[in-house]
């Protein structure tokens, strides 16, 4: 019984997890979570009160009781999604896998893999470049990228360098389109929104440039006019949450089987 509480428990959190890739299988620059279990500690029970010649037996002796199945981790996979055209000059699609854009809020620097940007106008008067949620974009010198109020249209250069087309047809950079290379994603932190959070690389006895390095933004590593989409397979999380539904019903059937065995034990007279 504890076993299968245990292991029930666990599979549950697994089939939240694949559910809550299916919910963002939409979700530009969404990077799905994979769930990995393991077996918990065993008990060592000594069943044998008195010695007995088992000179065949090459297991130690005694009997092992398990309690089930963990959650070992949930990691996250960094695969490339697959990019599709949107035609709009403020979507920016990354072609490989470990890059992100650096966006910074309340004095913070995070990441995301969500190209789409849009103009809004800080409390400076000035117009940014933010993602959906208000993060605004930083350039390759660290700083938010401030777009003129006559800008109309935006166009990507070979070298990062991000031009904006006036409405009186003059153009003006305004600024390098900064790309992150990560080499230890699995060491970024979730924080909800597409936003990764950059870690403490001091507590980790690292240095900065051993996790990330900022570059400019090139036209093999950023596509504009595009988005990347998330990398869910959905038939893959299908074949996944099948699998943990029918781990799920056979531990409930297991426990359900040993509270008729106990109800029969108790009602003996």
């Amino acid at each position: 019984m504890i076993s299968s509480t245990v292991s029930m428990g666990q599979l549950q959190q697994g089939i939240d997890t694949i559910s809550h890739n299916l919910a963002n299988m939409n979700r530009t620059g969404y990077q799905r979570r994979e769930s990995s279990f393991a077996d918990m500690l065993y008990q060592q029970v000594n069943n044998q009160t008195v010695p007995q010649p088992e000179g065949t037996r090459y297991t130690p002796e005694g009997i092992r009781v398990g309690t089930g199945a963990g959650l070992a981790q949930t990691a996250m996979r960094f695969e490339q999604g697959s990019i599709h055209q949107s035609g709009r000059s403020l979507d920016f699609a990354l072609t490989q896998p470990g890059q992100f854009f650096p966006v910074e809020r309340d004095g913070e620097t995070y990441l995301t893999r969500d190209g789409a940007f849009y103009l809004t106008e800080s409390a400076a008067g000035a117009w940014q470049l933010v993602t959906r949620n208000g993060e605004a974009l930083l350039d390759v010198n660290g700083n938010a990228m401030t777009v003129p109020g006559e800008a109309v249209d935006f166009t990507l250069q070979p070298d990062g360098t991000l031009n904006a087309q006036l409405n009186d047809g003059t153009e003006v950079a305004i600024g390098t389109l900064s790309v992150a290379n990560v080499s230890k994603p699995q060491l970024l932190e979730a924080i909800g929104n597409n936003l990764f959070a950059i870690p403490d690389v001091d507590a980790l006895d690292l240095a900065i440039g051993d996790v990330l390095e900022y570059e400019a933004a090139t036209s093999e590593s950023v596509v504009q006019g595009a988005l990347e989409q998330s990398n869910v397979d959905m038939a893959m999380e299908m074949v996944k949450l099948m699998e943990m539904q029918r781990l799920y019903s056979m531990h409930s059937r297991s426990l359900s089987q040993s509270d008729q065995m106990m109800g029969l034990v108790n009602s003996l007279r």
